[in-house]
This record gives C-alpha cells, structure tokens and sequence, in this order.
C-alpha cells in the first residue's frame, strides 16, 4: 500500500524543517505529498479558538505570469502586495527536495485566486471556467516540480438537518436565480427543478409507516414510490451529475489544450454511496480525470463521515415524522443510498457501528465500487481521515484508521491520501508507517507528527 500526505492551509509547519519532515515521511512509506491552498498564512480553524492567528496577511506564492492569461483572452489576476521572497523561495525548495527525493508532488485547489471571471454562475459560465484552467496552468508552470492539482469542489449539497436546510451544503438547497440560464442551456426547466426539491423536502417531512415498510426494501421501483415518483425529482438529481460532470470536463479541456506540459488533474469525491446525490458521476469522470479521490471519511457526527451523514439522516426522518421508529428511517436511508450499517437498527447502534464487519463489508464494497470505474487501481487515491476529531466529528482510533486501510487494500485499493498532517497522531502514524513503510517508533527518531487540533 502506498501513501499520500495531505499538506493543508499550513505549508509553514513543512517549510520550517522540511529536510527531517521529508525524511521521516519518506521512511514511512509516503510516495505523495498535496499541498495547500498554496498561499501563505492561511488562517486555520482551531477548535478552541475561532482562528490560529497569523502573523503576516494572507499571500499568494507566486505573481502572476499575463502571458498564460492571454492564452484564454482573460486579464491575469493582480499580484500581490507583498511578495514574501524568504518564503517563496523556501516553498520552491521544498518541493523540490520532495520532487527529488521522488515524492509525487500536487498542488491542493491551485484555482484558488483565479479571476476576473465572467457574469455567470461559476458553474457554467465559459470565462469563469476559463479563468480556473488559467490559474491552475499559471501556477502549475511556475512550480514545474509539481505533476497536477487536485481539486475538493465544488459539489452540490447531501447533507440534511433537522432545522438548518438552507445552507449550501444542503440537499436542499434553492439553486440561486443566476443559475437559471445555465441551468436552461443545459436543456432544463430550472422553476421545475427547484419545484421537485421542495417536493422532496415536503414528502420527507410525510413519510408514513406503511409506505416505508412497504416501499423501502423494494429495491428502485419501491424507493421510486416511497419518494413520489417525481419524474422532476429524477431530472434534478441527473441535472446534478451531468452539470458537475461537465464544469469539471470543461475546465481540464482548458487546461490540456493550453498547457505548455502535461498536467494531472485529480477530481475529489464523496464515497461512492453519497456520490450521485452530490452530483458526481464516477464513471464519467474517470473518462478524463487522471485521478478520483473519494473520501473514504467513516466516523460520527462532525462532518463528511459516513456514520455521522446517516445518523443525521435517521435523526431528521425521526423528527419530521413522529410515528417513525428509528429503524423506519434506516430503511429510508437504504432505499436512498442503497446503505446498510452491519448491526445498526438504532439511532444507539450508530455508537458501535465501526465494527470489523463495517470495515470488511460496507468499506469493501465502497472501494470495489469506486475502482469498477478505472482501468488501474493506482487511479483512485481516497482521501482518509482519522485522528482525535476527524472534520470536527467522533475520534477514530488509530486501530480503526488500520482496518480502513486493510480491508480497502484487500478489496484492491493500492493507495490512499491522509487528511492532513496539521492533526497527525502519533498513533496514527505507527499505524501508516507499519502499513506503507518502516514502522515509526518515537524513541529512535526526530520526528513526531504534531498532533493538533485544527480543521
């Protein structure tokens, strides 16, 4: 098995002693590093604090070169005030150590500060994905070390709550005027649209407990009915994957046709359960993407994990519809995703859902899921995240973080990406270097993984 080290809003921490960092990880099996945003003094979200203060604003690592922009008839971002040479200058040398010492190198969302874009929705407005290939190709050729860039959006919205619905980040989520045209170039009715998810919202707050036990086991044609066969409902959820599908195409045409060198673009997922509702197509994006990152996030509560996403779920269906057992609501979660929890048939059982069966059954079949789609498994590369709170949700011991990779590797999966270094556990890390590489021991060597609490 092969690892990835995920470098996240903190290239300072690296920059500061990246020859011993370097080694260490080098040691332990790491064959990857991704890094960024790749701006300096990124604010990071603390636990215990609102934000980690920073001394200096901030900056982005390198000018703009104009002559990439006028490639795409786009004006080039402005450059910024300070340019941090010291910085800049040690962030070349880092990566380039790492490139030497034959780490895979990638640039985390190097879209980050593109612009000036065009009128439209992001989405779908031609300058505005003109702008994202630019960027992603000005910052790749000014840092030639670097082999691509991986990106983490955007995603359209599958999380449900109780109360809190309007949030982008929900499945509910009203697509905002500018939206209309794209959505109508597309060869859809956008009021239609909008119209089926509020449908969805109200039929979920009506679900009965006939029509659950009746329809949920029944496979497509039963969740079909448990969900009003909404013919509009099934346009908005294939209007999501063909939208995302093509922003996503679009932007790495962009980039093939006028990079002057090859440049990898890696795609992040959700799991493949959550995928299609998010809008990703796997299958079709394994048509151009070099590489799929899914994440491969299991714990409670937080955000992003799978445990934590169907707790939510079971706790919204229960509390919109007072006759519903919490059993009842896990079947509706099994006609949504298709997702049954080894043991679980309570919102209780969630506590104890990590078990080895959850491991070998639900993450095997996730990761055979996902490398279906490629024609070699070194093409999927899941983001994994473990540690004391894994995005702000239950900790995940390091013995859970090694079943994960276990049974994915027994399913095929040939490599994985940690999610991020800031909060690497020394239990965590025994456990990857054990997997990947040589066994880490605290006692023999200089490094150890700085444990911290920060999103």
């Amino acid at each position: 098995m092969k690892m990835w080290m995920n470098v996240m809003r903190d290239m300072e921490y690296l920059l500061a002693d990246y020859d011993r960092i370097l080694d260490a990880w080098g040691e332990g099996g790491v064959t990857g590093l991704v890094i960024g945003p790749p701006e300096f003094n990124t604010p990071k979200v603390d636990f215990d604090k609102e934000y980690v203060p920073c001394e200096e604003p901030v900056t982005e690592s390198f000018d703009p070169n104009p002559e990439v922009y006028r490639r795409f008839g786009l004006e080039p971002p402005p450059s910024p005030e300070d340019k941090l040479p010291e910085k800049r200058a040690r962030l070349r040398k880092a990566l380039q150590t790492a490139s030497d010492r034959g780490f895979d190198v990638y640039l985390w969302q190097s879209q980050v500060g593109w612009g000036p874009g065009g009128d439209g929705h992001y989405l779908f407005d031609e300058k505005t994905m003109a702008s994202y290939s630019a960027r992603i190709i000005d910052r790749l050729e000014q840092f030639p070390m670097a082999k691509g860039t991986v990106f983490d959006s955007p995603e359209w919205g599958y999380e449900i709550h109780p109360h809190y619905n309007d949030l982008v980040t929900s499945v509910f989520y009203q697509m905002p005027e500018e939206m209309r045209a794209g959505v109508a170039a597309m060869g859809y009715d956008f009021d239609a649209l909008n119209a089926a998810k509020d449908r969805f919202f109200e039929n979920l707050h009506n679900l009965d407990r006939r029509r659950v036990r009746l329809h949920a086991s029944g496979g497509f044609l039963g969740g079909l009915h448990l969900f009003g066969a909404d013919p509009d409902l099934t346009a908005l959820l294939r209007f999501r994957m063909e939208s995302l599908t093509a922003h996503y195409r679009r932007v790495k045409e962009g980039v093939d046709a006028e990079a002057t060198r090859p440049i990898e673009v890696g795609i992040g997922s959700r799991a493949a359960v959550f995928a299609p509702l998010c809008g990703f197509d796997l299958a079709a994006l394994a048509e151009f993407a070099d590489f799929l990152c899914p994440k491969f996030y299991v714990f409670n509560r937080g955000f992003d994990g799978l445990v934590g996403t169907v707790n939510r779920y079971v706790e919204t269906i229960c509390d919109w519809n007072s006759e519903l057992t919490d059993k009842d609501a896990l079947e509706v979660v099994r006609a949504l995703f298709g997702l049954e929890l080894p043991g679980v048939q309570s919102r209780g059982d969630l506590e104890y859902a990590l078990t080895p069966e959850f491991y070998e059954t639900v993450m095997g079949q996730e990761t055979r899921r996902v490398l279906a789609v490629v024609d070699n498994p070194e093409k999927i590369v899941p983001w994994v995240d473990a540690g004391r709170a894994p995005h702000a949700g239950d900790p995940l011991s390091p013995g859970d973080l090694g079943r994960l990779i276990h049974a994915a590797g027994e399913a095929g999966l040939q490599r994985f990406l940690y999610h991020h270094q800031g909060n690497l556990t020394p239990g965590e890390w025994s456990v990857m270097s054990d997997i990947c590489g040589k066994r880490w021991r605290r006692e023999k060597s200089e490094y150890c993984p700085p444990d911290d609490f920060i999103l």
